[in-house]
């Protein structure tokens, strides 16, 4: 605790006071940390006359049948980004399905100062009408300019595009139509459109105007404000024309009006125009499509000329719809250009030159509160592994007269979520973490004057700049993860000497150098144990020092000098060597699982529960080394409930201290044969293994109680609460849940933290499928 102490105050930690024990500080205490932006999108103050800028075709390509076609954008930037291929692709998840989209670039190409002031007021005008549905902040983000701007901001241009894919171009009429109503209608636009008869020329808000520009227009209509994209003139309809109520009958438009909306229409003959709804912007990153979005209609509405008021024109429907995806195309580039950033920071930095794809990093570094279709649970579950691991075995091999428990101890000094976040906050690895949803309407548009905000420069330690904005609160374990998550991405993409750089740039003192294990030895090994048997048992494995093997199977209980040391201290190596060899074996089998589901595999393979049976299916309990006759009572009972329970679930067994040996002896074993072939850890995979299986798959994953518990509430839209009190060494857990309007609570003590909940979520289960059985049974027809 005095450790923790110190490192709290390090890193000027804030506390929940809430926290009950010490166990769970690691999680509650949270940091104040900068976030960081790619330094690729920002810009600062300048006179330019002309202003390069490095242009970016973004395709849009829809998986699914549209009525509106989304049309390309440009982004044109400041300086040239960097991404590990050509071109950029990925996907939209969209109400309907998917959309496609593929990014390139293009060429670079200079723009007057005048020029860039007019598409940035396109971006912000056409963002700012899409995000608010309304004009209210329109004023204000038009206000000044980033002339007058003295730090540094957010600079680049998304640009309506024109021509071919391969040859694209800014299409600069539809740029010019956020000038309207600026520009009066010339006498060059009324040559150019020769039907000049009756009806051709309609009354607006604005005045009177040319239909041709409410065919492809934004208009508002004052009187309640809505928002409309204009598509089409209906020269069969106007006020006159009958419109045919949902409730049977029919009316004029121009009684409906006057009736609906107090409105008289004064123009009888004008026709009107077709409308539809302006674009809901949503975050389109989310991973899984919400059942509840509301699908966008494709409806349209017919408006009378003279009470729609131009906003911008000529501007299509298709421009529009494709910058409602905007947002959430730049959230993701910014992301993948931060990603990046990091990513270069760590090769330098670690003297690699391993090739890393950049989603992977991105993954590493995107929590599961981003709520994507990606994050980085798995990455973590990897990289927790292989850190356990190779510090267990620098322990064990640095410190060969400390006893389990100080090896534990210092385990956890190293590992903990809180030494973990201190290492990442010393290398300022916290500020690249995404750790919220994105959010469109608080989306920073470039150029939009009534958002404020201050980027800050900021070095990192290769001398890269990125820039920093305003701090958020995150969690230390937040962090810790993170660092986790970072060595799963050398392990699974490079290599463990790659992981090992990594570690060490972070201040990990480890090494895989052999070190010869000295300790006092077991004399006649052979009279002490069947060697024969063991030797079947491991799959042919014959230990070169049988004294390790004898170490391996001696309880406390029967330490004397034939035997003069106990399995506790390769337990404990064994226990991080096969942790990591189970989680990579689901890897590397299982390539294509979802994120998380590689941690549900790893919990349900690497647990007491599942070591204990595989050492009571072979037998290994009749050949444990102890002098207790409680405990062999004990064993025999164990041994008896799981021949009468063997094809159930054993959730729970944790709470019994005879399972803990049973699956502590699968593990020194492990530890053992590791040792004695001079740490190779395959060795110990292949000699292991065959015990283990079948091993867990995705098919056959049994969720855990507490996991299970959680995934039902989620589903259902259950409440639950949940307290945990630590009293005379002691856990004690309550749950309570709210289910179809009743509750259900529970109150379960165990050993430890995990085993209680277990308990308690179990009691709970059944309390739910009780009630469920109820209820049905009471809703079920009478037979007469």
């Amino acid at each position: 605790m005095v450790e923790q102490k110190k490192l709290m105050e390090s890193i000027n930690i804030v506390a929940d006071d809430n926290v009950e024990a010490p166990e769970q500080c690691d999680q509650a205490y949270e940091e104040e940390q900068m976030q960081y932006v790619p330094p690729e999108l920002v810009g600062r103050p300048g006179n330019d006359s002309e202003i390069l800028y490095h242009c970016y075709l973004i395709a849009l390509q829809p998986d699914f049948s549209c009525n509106t076609m989304p049309r390309d954008i440009l982004l044109a930037t400041r300086a040239r980004l960097e991404f590990d291929d050509e071109t950029l692709d990925f996907e939209l998840d969209v109400p309907r399905g998917s959309l496609k989209i593929r990014m390139k670039y293009v060429r670079h190409i200079k723009l007057t100062s005048e020029e860039v002031l007019l598409c940035q007021k396109f971006q912000v005008t056409l963002f700012r009408l899409l995000i608010d549905q309304n004009q209210n902040k329109l004023q204000e983000a038009l206000s000044g300019s980033n002339e007058n701007i003295e730090h540094a901001f957010l600079d680049y241009l998304l640009i309506p595009s024109t021509g071919s894919r391969e040859n694209p171009s800014i299409d600069w009429t539809c740029v010019r139509s956020v000038l309207y109503p600026q520009e009066t209608i010339s006498d060059k636009h009324m040559d150019c459109c020769s039907n000049r008869v009756q009806g051709r020329y309609v009354h607006t808000k604005n005045g009177l105007i040319c239909c041709c520009k409410l065919q492809n227009s934004l208009v508002v209509t004052p009187h309640n404000g809505i928002i409309y994209c204009t598509t089409d003139t209906l020269d069969d309809l106007n006020s006159n024309s009958l419109l045919m109520l949902r409730k049977g009958g029919s009316v004029t438009y121009k009684a409906y009006f006057a009736k609906q909306h107090g409105i008289t229409l004064c123009f009888d003959g004008e026709p009107f125009i077709k409308g539809k709804h302006l674009f809901m912007v949503q975050n389109f990153l989310l991973g899984c499509r919400n059942q509840k979005t509301k699908v966008p209609t494709n409806a349209s509405v017919e408006l009378p000329p003279e009470i729609c008021e131009v906003i911008m024109s000529p501007i299509s429907i298709g421009s529009v719809s494709s910058f409602s995806y905007a947002p959430s195309i730049i959230q993701r580039i910014e992301s993948l250009l931060i990603a990046g950033n990091l990513k270069r920071m760590l090769m330098a930095d670690c003297m690699l030159n391993d090739m890393i794809p950049t989603i992977k990093v991105l993954e590493a570094i995107t929590t599961k509160n981003c709520r994507e279709n990606f994050h980085l649970t798995s990455l973590a579950t990897i990289g927790d592994s292989f850190l356990k691991y190779a510090t267990s075995q620098q322990l064990f091999k640095t410190h060969q007269n400390h006893n389990n428990g100080l090896l534990t101890e210092e385990r956890t000094k190293i590992v903990s979520n809180l030494a973990l976040c201190k290492l990442g906050c010393d290398k300022k690895i916290s500020g690249f973490i995404r750790n919220e949803c994105f959010d469109p309407k608080t989306w920073r548009i470039p150029g939009d004057n009534s958002q404020t905000y201050t980027l800050r420069e900021e070095v990192l330690s290769t001398r890269t700049i990125v820039y920093a904005r305003e701090k958020r609160m995150i969690k230390i374990k937040t962090v810790a993860d993170v660092i986790e998550a970072l060595i799963g991405v050398f392990i699974c993409t490079t290599s463990e000497r790659a992981a090992l750089a990594f570690m060490k740039w972070m201040g990990f003192e480890v090494d895989f150098v052999y070190v010869q294990y000295k300790r006092p030895v077991a004399a006649n090994p052979e009279k002490l144990v069947d060697l024969r048997f063991f030797k079947s048992l491991l799959n042919q494995y014959s230990f070169r020092d049988a004294s390790l093997l004898v170490e391996a199977l001696t309880h406390g209980s029967y330490v004397r000098p034939e035997s003069p040391t106990s399995y506790k201290r390769l337990e404990f190596l064994g226990d991080a060597v096969l942790d990591y060899l189970i989680t990579m074996h689901l890897h590397n089998e299982h390539p294509n699982l979802s994120s998380g589901l590689l941690t549900d595999l790893r919990s349900a393979s690497v647990n007491n529960d599942c070591y204990a049976r595989t050492a009571i299916r072979a037998g290994l309990h009749k050949h444990i080394l102890h002098g207790s006759q409680d405990l062999q009572r004990r064993i025999l009972a164990i041994v008896e409930n799981f021949e009468q329970s063997s094809q159930d679930s054993t959730f729970g067994w944790e709470s019994e201290p005879v399972i803990k040996i049973l699956a502590d002896i699968i593990e020194s074993l492990a530890g053992a044969i590791y040792v004695d072939s001079g740490y190779d850890k395959e060795v110990v995979f292949r000699s292991i293994k065959p015990l283990l299986e079948p091993l867990v798959t995705p098919e056959t994953l049994k969720l855990q109680p507490v996991r299970e518990l959680e995934e039902l509430c989620a589903k259902e839209q259950f409440v639950m609460n949940k307290a945990v009190r630590y009293e005379n060494g002691e856990v004690s857990v309550k749950l309570e849940v709210h289910a179809n309007g009743a509750p259900h609570r529970c109150q379960l003590s165990a050993a430890n933290k995990d085993a209680a909940e277990k308990k308690a979520s179990v009691a709970i289960l059944e309390m739910l499928r009780g009630n469920e059985l109820h209820r049905r049974g009471r809703t079920q027809p009478r037979l007469s």
